[in-house]
Order: C-alpha cells, then structure tokens, then sequence
C-alpha cells in the first residue's frame, strides 16, 4: 500500500497533542467517596472510550485524506477469438482488377469478424505491417481502402509478407531474448535453421492464430515461401491462401508460375490450412456477394469453423483507491462516541 498525499499523516500527532490539552471541566466536587456506589470497571472504562473513539476517528479520517491505494494491479480484458494477420499480395501483377477484389473480399471478411482480432500486412519487393491485430474495422476498412498496387515495390515477395505476418503475431511473444533479424537469417537456409527452432519452442504452439494470404501465388523475389511457412507450421499457425488471377505482367514464365503456385499450395497444406481460388461473378462494389464465389464462400466458413480461443485484448496496470476503508472506520468511531457518551453512560 501508499499513500498519494502522505503529508497529511502529520496532522495524527497533531490531533493526540489536541486531545492530551483537552480536559473535561464539567465535574461535582464532594469532599469523601466512601458514600458513593463504586463504579463498575465496564462503566470506567466506557466513561474513557469517547476521548480514545474521537482521537480514532480523527485518526482514521486522516488517513482517508492521505489517499491510500493499493499495490499496483494488473487487469487483463479478453475475448474468445481469433488473431488473424491479412497478408495482401500489392505487386503489379494486382494491378487494376485484382486489387479491386481483393480489396472487396477482404473489407467484407473483416466485417464478419466481430470477435476475432485482425491485422494488415501488405508486400511487393518488401513487406510492410498496416495494422497491428485490432477489433477497430473503422480503422482496417479504412487501411484496406488506401491499400493501392505498387505500394511497396513492383515484385513479388511472398515470403517476406508470410515471415512480416508471422512476426506480427509471435514479437510479443519473443521477449528481447530473440531477434527478428536473426530468426528470418536462420530461414534463409535450405532447411528450418537452428535457431528459428529455439524461438519456435520458447513462443509455443499459437492454435487461435491464423494467416491470410491473397495472392497470385506468384513469387519472384526474397525468400521462398516456403521457409516461412516451415516456421509458421511449427508455431501451430495455419495459413490459409485466396488466389486471385494476376491482372497485370508476373515477370515469370508459365510453367514456372505454375510450378510455384503448386508448391506455395502444397506447403500451406502442411500448416493445415488450404488453397482457394477466389473465381466468380465480375465484382460491382458494395454488391460484392461471397456466394458469387464458391470456394471464397467455403474459406468463409473454413474461417468461421476453426477453434477460437482466449486472446487479450488489453493489460493494464493501476492501483486501486483505499480512501473508502479508513473512511468508514471513521464514521464507525464517531457513531461509537455518540452513543457510549449520550446512551451507555447515561445508563444507571
């Protein structure tokens, strides 16, 4: 416990100083006790307690003015839900067309998510956090309207926007013993490096997690995709992909561009997570309707059906007011004083 106004405590003294100079004047001289009826010891000792009930009360309301509080207290506030990081691909191959559906489908996923927490990754040549999980969708619809293609270089850099996503999720995790830097050198490896395994078994298996990617599928620079998703299945995060046909130049060959969506497709099945083609009806803006696509309509529900755990959503520190307690006791004493001095020792 402290005090916020301890200043006050030297009034206590002060107050004792008072009550010793106080005397009671209001007394019948007689010149012997042997006539008088001994006091009983309950009634000498009530006939004292006024003085000690006023000094305790004046006691107790001091301390009340001293501000007491508590130790500091940590309160958490959760929900039962979901983190889910969106990872939207915003190389030129999205240009035009693409983007305008991505967009759409990801502004009407995110409505639907009233008890998840969601953020926004975007990647071209490098990778870049939006926004950090939050339940604001004020504030993700308004990020995912200034979302544009090109936002972060030309190319396509799928890795690097899976191990952004990743670490979105996990840095708190991490603790300052772990370093972002050397955690994505340690995938840059024909297999899970070292120490991208030490970090995976201190952060722990993450189940109510989930990573969106909308893409192509088409990387052609930064890391394989593949590395990241080593890392991410080992953290029990699964990831889910919505291919979306490229609206502009890949810069890769056909049956290299098939090869590769093969392969990002084959290792987010091992997160346990799937690959959806988002092909459908031409999109006409706030008539988007996810029926009009039928595996967006079955990711939809692949999303609504996975287990939804504690997450937090706030931790915050503050120390409680104690004024009330000393306060009461206050009041206690003077009731206490008001009836010993006006009804018990009035009592024959």
């Amino acid at each position: 416990m402290s005090l916020e106004e301890p200043l006050f405590l030297v009034l206590i003294p002060l107050a004792y100083l008072l009550l010793r100079a106080f005397r009671w004047r209001g007394y019948l001289g007689y010149s012997s006790l042997r006539r008088l009826p001994k006091v009983s010891i309950p009634k000498t000792v009530a006939i004292r307690m006024p003085r000690t009930l006023w000094f305790l009360a004046i006691t107790f309301t001091i301390i009340g003015l001293s501000h007491p509080l508590s130790d500091l207290q940590e309160i958490e506030v959760n929900t039962q839900g979901k983190e889910i990081i969106l990872v939207i691909d915003t190389s030129f191959s999205m240009t035009g067309r693409a983007m305008d559906e991505i967009k759409e489908i990801v502004t009407d996923f995110a409505r639907g998510r009233a008890n998840d927490l969601i953020g926004i990754t975007i990647f071209g040549t490098d990778a870049a956090l939006v926004v950090l999980p939050t339940r604001d969708y004020t504030l993700l619809e308004n990020s995912i309207k200034r979302i544009h293609a090109s936002q972060v270089g030309f190319q396509t850099a799928i890795g690097e926007g899976l191990f952004t996503a990743t670490t979105a999720l996990i840095e708190g995790d991490m603790g300052d013993k772990f370093s972002i830097r050397r955690l994505r050198n340690s995938l840059n490896m024909p297999e899970l490096g070292d120490y991208a395994v030490k970090v995976a078994k201190n952060v722990g298996m993450k189940k109510n997690r989930v990573i969106i990617l909308f893409t192509d599928g088409i990387y052609n620079v930064g890391i394989n995709p593949v590395r990241p998703l080593r890392l991410i299945a080992r953290l029990g995060i699964k990831v889910y992909a919505v291919g979306v046909e490229p609206s502009g130049e890949t810069g890769v060959e056909p049956e290299l561009a098939a090869e590769r969506i093969a392969q990002l497709k084959k290792s987010v099945a091992t997160t346990g997570g799937r690959y959806f083609m988002a092909t459908g009806e031409v999109i006409t803006g706030p008539h988007f309707n996810k029926e009009d696509y039928e595996q967006v309509a079955e990711f939809y529900k692949e999303i609504d059906s996975l287990e939804s755990d504690k997450i937090l959503l706030e931790r915050t520190t503050s120390k409680k007011d104690l004024y009330f307690y000393p306060a009461l006791l206050g009041l206690v004493c003077v009731i206490g004083m008001v009836t010993v001095e006006n009804i018990w020792i009035r009592i024959p």
